[in-house]
């Protein structure tokens, strides 16, 4: 799970409208002109007073100038009460798109709104790929959490980001940007047409636009600090990192056969070792060199194959968008407006040629082995059987000091079953490009009502409006493995001629030596294919509301707003079936919602208010029906000084079509296999939990088990999920002590009860809990483990036909909660004349202080709960320092600003350690230190044209390097930058 939960940065006074936006603007929106009543995010009600009930941190037009952003991922995710999702730097187990994750708590749980309105999705998650937002119209970026469930509906429980676009633009302009890192790579460019024009007498505007980015790879090799995977190792008894990588070779590897006394056991077995010299065999089997003639033990980590280098460090990315969006004055009172948007996303992930692990039948006689490989194949054909164990799960030693076989029928067929890991880099990295097409229309009216008598019902507003959005992915794959098309090369026999050929010649099936790197030309594409898979997803939306004054009481307007919406949401996928890691077929889901919804804003007295909102929804599900939303809150001016504020929010969210509907497809994850471990040797409970879930007893507690640090996963739908509920209650206050100085200091608290995730959480935790929790072979924890016949879990199947892996479908699997504090400073200090300007100097700051992010992955267990706050690693996924802050130090002289950003990270500590599986010295880095990151910028503004510019990670600094329990890159590259100094230049013209 890539959680973690930073805070929200607060809402303050509309009164320092200068505060510099993002880290944020402490004013979340500017005060109204001449009374007009506006709206903020978090409330359907218009109102005179800008001041929020819930936190709001807001992102103005000058801090996406000021930070060089082309994609508002890039910005969004350094704020503090945001942790980074996928973005440029994920290259593994991604979606290839740009996602946002509110207090880390997941980006299907934050809602994405456009001008108030929900946005295209790029897949069945029902997330928005924020790529596809055109940054040049964004005016500013509202960002809110505390569940906004009951004012926009299902998703919006962690908060909602709105991007506010500029509308009524009345000229051209055109803007450009390029930028670079120091090492003269990485380089994206940017370019953003923009025009608009009044017409009718001012009565309509039309703004239209087009926007360009370029974003060039990089490779992971162009950085000596990613160039090698790191892992966890031990050297002359101390922890330490070692290149290492993948137990996949290109040369081979044979694994699984019989270690120690259970292979002294076979007759023949152990003298056809010890003629090919590997006596000492391990569990880690042995490898063949570049000739597949000569064969040597397999070392951990050392044979280990290095995948980084063709692995991408930065994601290319070409993006085309282009729409507009119009409104009209049809009569007076009633307005027209129309959005629409196209944006064609063109991004693509490699890695290294894909690693094949399976039993394979190999004929004992087949010219591809050696003589002496030919010997030890006949042996092990003419000794099948499995070791006798006693009670304890220990071997039964016969009379000679050998463990005594239970016979089996002697196979004698001229084939023996052996576990094959083997990379094909005969044929070529795997490539997976990805085009997304997406497009949404917003027709709709709004307009005036007046009043339905006096002090009742006056200032009435509606709005409706229909929607429909639609995204088509299109993956085409290359250099990926026919899984079963492998599996027939490489069960040969010799025909009447002698000729060798395959068991099964359908095809064109073309035998393949897979000993040493050896497979022909002709053997790689029988078995290569290039597939394609379409992934189309759909939502409509209609809505109708209504807003204005209920009443008039004596401390004020009661605001009220009340409407209907209708949302459909479909989503079908077509998979490429066939390829090594892929499992599943093609599945189609859709399910519609009927909601009615109402808001109340109550002035009780002259500074004190209540407000409630309620939300009514009726889903099409078989498990979810009707459910209610609501939530409550005041706010209180108690002085000029300070204002306090607290609120209440029951959150509820449906599954997603994806959560409920989608295919079985493979994933890869860090993970440790408690049977890989030592201890499980000598631990009786475990060692017999290893033999029940499918590890030979003889090698239960070495790293044959686990030869490579990744574990394959199957995950997918699941039609049974409930809806998640979750309570969230906030209290800050906002504090202005003194002109131009605004403090906001505000506490969050959020339960997700039924929280949607996978089995367990991830696949380290399944292995957790099989294990060392639940300890019961029938759990279902258990029953997802799938192994190989050898005990392994890779990508093939086992003897019953079952398709290896741990098996993490989704489920409601228990709960989330978090608390913290979130403070926000803005002051604004005139520091006298610079030439014939005025100079003002401002100081603005959000930090987050996480106090609890915990994880109950099993509801059953409620005991069990996974601490993540300052942690990081395999449970607990992207770091969550306890202390996360930006600053900003701007200074503003006529048309020119400059400007210095301070980023603190704060120290996060491995969860082995927090959990107790593993002490801080047994690992070579416990801990990641305090980052720090230092971005300086400046703008120049004329009537006409600006510059922009500026250095990012100034001081160039470089990621902690970790091993085992990274996410990629040997870190985490989406919150620590992973490129280093990069440098960003640009020019808009205005005319």
């Amino acid at each position: 799970m890539r959680t973690a939960f930073n805070a929200i940065l607060c809402t303050a006074s509309s009164t320092i409208a200068m505060a510099t936006a993002a880290h944020a603007q402490v004013s979340p929106v500017e005060e109204p002109a001449g009374g007009e009543a506006i709206v903020v995010t978090g409330s359907r009600i218009a109102t005179q007073n800008v001041e929020s009930v819930s936190p709001i941190a807001v992102v103005g037009e000058e801090e996406l100038t000021l930070t060089g952003t082309a994609t508002v991922e890039s910005l969004l995710n350094t704020l503090p009460q945001v942790v980074p999702g996928e973005g440029a730097f994920t290259n593994n187990e991604t979606s290839a798109a740009s996602t946002l994750d509110l207090r880390g708590l997941g980006p299907q749980r934050n809602l994405i709104l456009v001008n108030g309105r929900r946005f295209v999705f790029f897949d069945a998650r029902q997330i928005v790929d924020v790529n596809t937002i055109p940054t040049a119209l964004v005016k500013r970026v509202e960002l809110i959490t505390g569940g906004s469930s009951a004012v926009y509906g299902s998703d919006a429980v962690s908060g909602v980001v709105n991007f506010i676009l500029k509308d009524d633009m009345d000229g051209v302009e055109a803007s450009t940007q390029y930028d670079i890192t120091a090492a003269g790579d990485s380089a994206r460019f940017n370019l953003d047409l923009v025009a608009g024009a009044n017409f009718a007498d001012d009565r309509g505007n039309v703004t239209v636009f087009y926007n360009y980015y370029n974003r060039e790879p990089t490779f992971a090799d162009a950085r000596a600090r990613s160039a090698c995977f790191l892992e966890d190792t031990v050297v002359n008894g101390s922890p330490a990192l070692a290149c290492g990588g993948s137990a996949g070779i290109p040369n081979g590897r044979i694994a699984g056969l019989p270690a120690g006394a259970a292979l002294n056991a076979r007759p023949g077995v152990q003298s056809a070792l010890a003629a090919l010299g590997l006596s000492n065999l391990t569990s880690n089997g042995f490898k063949f060199d570049d000739t597949g003639s000569q064969v040597s033990p397999f070392v951990v980590p050392g044979d280990r194959y290095n995948f980084n280098p063709l692995n991408y460090l930065q994601l290319p990315l070409v993006r085309n968008q282009f729409g507009g969006m119009a409104h009209y004055e049809v009569t007076p009172g009633i307005e027209a407006y129309f959005e629409g948007l196209y944006s064609s996303n063109r991004t693509k992930t490699q890695y290294a040629a894909t690693p094949v692990t399976g039993s394979y039948s190999i004929q004992v006689d087949s010219p591809f082995l050696t003589p002496g490989l030919q010997d030890l194949f006949r042996a092990l054909d003419q000794s099948e059987g499995t070791v006798q164990l006693d009670a304890n799960n220990n071997p039964v030693l016969g009379a000679n000091g050998r463990p005594v076989l239970i016979p089996a029928a002697t196979r004698g067929d001229g084939y023996t079953t052996v576990s094959i890991g083997r990379r094909i880099a005969e044929g070529s990295t795997r490539n997976a490009n990805y085009d997304r097409d997406a497009y949404r229309f917003v027709g709709g009216l709004r307009g005036d009502i007046g009043s339905l008598s006096e002090g009742f019902m006056t200032d009435l507003q509606w709005d409706a409006y229909y929607s429909y959005a639609k995204s088509k992915n299109v993956l085409t794959t290359t250099g990926n493995i026919v899984a079963s098309r492998y599996a027939q090369g490489v069960t040969t026999r010799f025909d009447d001629n002698g000729n060798l050929v395959c068991v099964n010649p359908a095809n064109g099936c073309v035998p393949l030596n897979i000993f040493g790197p050896n497979i022909s030309a002709e053997g790689i594409d029988f078995i290569t294919e290039r597939q394609v898979s379409t992934y189309e997803t759909s939502m409509k939306v209609a809505t109708a509301s209504v807003t204005g004054t209920l009443l008039e009481l004596p401390a004020g307007p009661a605001g009220f707003a009340a409407g209907f919406e209708w949302r459909e949401v479909s989503a079908e996928f077509n998979p490429a079936t066939g390829s090594v890691g892929q499992v599943g077929e093609p599945t189609f889901g859709e399910y519609d919602i009927k909601e009615f919804f109402g808001e109340l804003r109550l002035p009780v007295f002259t500074g004190f208010e209540l407000n409630g909102a309620f939300r009514y929804s009726d889903y099409s599900l078989d498990n979810v029906k009707g459910v209610w939303t609501y939530g409550g809150g005041a706010t209180w001016q108690v002085f000029d000084a300070l204002r306090v504020r607290g609120q209440y929010q029951r959150a509820v969210r449906a599954p997603s079509v994806n959560e409920l509907f989608s295919a079985q497809s493979r994933v890869s994850e860090a993970a440790s296999d408690p049977c890989a471990l030592a201890s499980a040797a000598s631990d009786s409970a475990i060692r017999a939990l290893c033999v029940a879930t499918g590890v030979p007893n003889g090698i239960v507690g070495t790293s044959g088990v686990q030869p490579s640090f990744q574990v394959s996963g199957i995950v997918g739908g699941n039609p049974d999920l409930e809806e998640e509920s979750t309570d969230t209650y906030t209290v800050g206050a906002v504090f202005e002590p003194m002109p131009r100085l605004v403090v906001t200091l505000d506490y969050y608290n959020i339960t997700v009860n039924d929280a949607i995730a996978r089995l367990g959480g991830s696949i380290n935790n399944v292995f957790d809990l099989c294990y060392n929790q639940v300890q019961d072979a029938n759990s279902p924890y258990c029953r997802s483990i799938i192994r190989q016949d050898d005990g392994t879990i890779g990508t093939g199947t086992n003897a019953a036909g079952q398709n290896s892996g741990v098996s993490v479908l989704f489920a409601n699997i228990g709960k989330i909660q978090t608390d913290g504090i979130d403070l926000g400073l803005s002051y604004s200090i005139p520091v006298g004349m610079i030439g014939d300007n005025e100079a003002l100097l401002n100081i603005s700051t959000t930090a987050n202080w996480l106090n609890s992010f915990d994880v109950t992955a099993v509801a059953a267990l409620p005991d069990r709960v996974n601490e993540c706050a300052g942690a990081f690693g395999l449970t607990c996924g992207e770091p969550l320092p306890e202390f996360k802050a930006n600053t900003r130090l701007t200074l503003k002289v006529g048309g020119f600003t400059g400007s210095l950003r301070w980023r603190y990270q704060g120290k996060v500590t491995d969860d082995r350690v927090i959990r107790g599986v593993a002490a801080a010295s047994a690992l070579p880095v416990p801990e990641i230190k305090p980052e720090n990151y230092f971005d300086i910028s400046f703008s120049y503004d004329m009537e006409h044209y600006s510059l922009f510019g500026g250095v990012l990670n100034a001081l160039d600094n470089h990621q902690q390097l970790i091993g085992s329990a990274q996410e990629q890159l040997n870190t985490y590259p989406s919150t620590y930058d992973p490129l280093g100094i990069r440098f960003f230049l640009g020019a808009k013209l205005r005319f």
